[in-house]
C-alpha cells in the first residue's frame, strides 16, 4: 500500500514532503509519551488528514497498541454516509475494526460548530470505552493548530487558551492524542498523493458562514506579513510550555494554602491571605483550581468565563483586602470571604434544575461557621 518518495535530483520544500512511516511512528509515540495504552481508536472522517493517518499507522501497526477507526456521521451531509462507507472499505481492505458512529441526539437545528464537535466527540469517547481503547487520536495539523490560535485570540482569550490545542489531553478517563499538530497540511496532502490514497473534501470547509473558515481565507495574507502557520504554532507552544510552568507554581501554592477539603469533595476551605498578596494571576488561577477541585463530574470539562473570574477576583482582593465579607457566585462554585478565610464550594441548583439532590449532598463543611455570614 506505500510507495516510497521518488528520488529527485532538486530537492523539494520541506512542507511539501510525504511523511514516511518512520517518522509517523515517532510522531504517535512522541504523542503518546508516557502514558499506558490499550488501544487506539482513530478518528477518520475520510478527509485527507484522517485518510492519511490511517494508512501511516497501519504502515507500523506493529510497533503501536491495537488500533480501531471510528467514523462519525452528523447526519448533516447527503455524502457523509458514502464517506463513511469509503473509510469503512478502506478499513477492511487494512484489517481494522471500524465502526460508523451516527449523531442520533443532536439538538434542533440551526446549531453551531462547537455543538457538532461537542456531539462528535461524545461519540468517539463512549465508542472507545465500549471498545476499552485508552485514547482516541484525531489527524489535526500544524494549520488546524494555526487556525486556532487565531481564533482563540479573536475571543479574547488569555495564555492557556493561546496555547490552543495539546498533542496530548485528558478527556475524562480517555486519552485524546493530535500526532500531526506539527505538520503541515501540505506534507499530508503529499502523503495521500505519493500513495494514490483517496479522499472526500468537506464542502463546510470552504462555507464562508464559519469563523475557522474566514481565518482560513485569510492565512496566505497573514503569511506575507510574517505570520506564518510555523510562527503560531511556535507561538502556541511556546504558551504551553509557559503555561505549564505557571500552573505548577500555582498548584503548589494552592496546597499549602488549604486548610481543609471535606470528604465529599464540595467544599474547600483556605487562607485568604495569599489571595491578596500573590500576584494577580497566580491568585485568579489559584481560585479556578479550587473552583474544579469542588466540581461534580458534570462540570470538569467545562469552561469558567476568564472575564467573569477576572472580574470575581478582583472584587474578592479587595474584600480580603478590607477585611470585610464577600459572597459571590461563579458557574457552580459559590466563592465566600470572613475572618481571613475563602470557602469555596458547590452552588445550590438553579431553579427548576433536576441535580438538587446531588449537589445538595455537596455542601458546606460541617465543621465551623460558615463564613458567607
Amino acid at each position: 500500500m506505500l510507495r516510497m518518495p521518488p528520488d529527485k535530483g532538486d530537492e523539494p520544500p520541506p512542507d511539501s514532503l510525504p511523511l514516511i512511516p518512520e517518522e509517523a511512528l515517532a510522531l504517535f509515540l512522541g504523542a503518546l509519551g508516557n502514558d499506558e495504552t490499550k488501544g487506539l481508536l482513530l478518528a477518520v472522517s475520510g478527509g485527507p488528514d484522517s485518510i492519511a493517518m490511517l494508512g501511516l499507522a497501519a504502515a507500523v501497526r506493529a510497533c503501536l497498541p491495537p488500533l480501531a477507526v471510528a467514523t462519525v456521521d452528523h447526519g448533516l451531509r447527503p455524502e457523509a454516509a458514502e464517506e463513511a462507507k469509503m473509510v469503512a472499505g478502506l478499513c477492511k481492505e487494512l484489517q481494522i475494526p471500524h465502526r460508523t458512529l451516527l449523531w442520533l441526539d443532536r439538538p434542533a437545528a440551526p446549531f453551531s460548530q462547537e455543538a457538532a464537535r461537542q456531539g462528535r466527540y461524545a461519540l468517539l469517547l463512549g465508542h472507545a470505552r465500549a471498545i476499552e481503547a485508552s485514547h482516541i487520536v484525531t489527524a489535526h495539523t500544524l494549520d488546524d493548530q494555526a487556525e486556532t490560535v487565531l481564533m482563540r485570540m479573536a475571543s479574547g482569550t488569555g495564555l492557556g487558551g493561546l496555547g490552543a490545542m495539546r498533542p496530548n489531553v485528558r478527556r475524562g478517563h480517555i486519552g485524546h492524542l493530535r500526532p500531526f499538530l506539527d505538520v503541515p497540511k501540505s506534507r499530508v496532502l503529499a502523503t495521500c498523493d505519493l500513495h494514490g490514497w483517496h479522499f472526500a473534501q468537506d464542502a463546510s470547509n470552504h462555507d464562508g458562514r464559519y469563523k475557522r473558515v474566514r481565518l482560513r481565507a485569510l492565512m496566505p495574507v497573514l503569511a506575507q506579513e510574517g505570520l506564518t502557520p510555523e510562527r503560531l504554532g511556535k507561538l502556541a507552544a511556546r504558551a504551553r510550555r509557559t503555561e505549564d510552568a505557571i500552573e505548577h507554581v500555582v498548584e503548589r501554592m494552592l496546597d499549602a494554602c488549604v486548610i481543609r477539603h471535606a470528604p465529599d469533595g464540595g467544599t474547600m476551605r483556605l487562607k485568604a491571605e495569599p489571595f491578596c498578596t500573590e500576584p494577580f494571576e497566580i491568585a485568579m488561577r489559584m481560585l479556578r483550581r479550587s473552583m474544579f477541585a469542588i466540581a461534580g463530574r458534570e462540570n470538569m470539562d467545562a469552561q469558567i468565563p476568564l472575564a467573569k473570574l477576572e472580574m470575581l477576583m478582583r472584587n474578592l482582593r479587595m474584600a480580603i483586602r478590607d477585611q470585610r465579607p464577600f459572597r459571590s457566585t461563579l458557574a457552580w462554585a459559590v466563592v465566600a470571604h470572613a475572618n481571613a478565610l475563602i470557602e469555596v464550594r458547590s452552588a445550590p441548583p438553579r431553579r427548576g434544575s433536576n441535580k438538587g439532590n446531588a449537589l445538595q449532598s455537596r455542601g458546606a463543611l460541617a465543621i465551623a461557621p460558615d463564613v458567607s455570614k
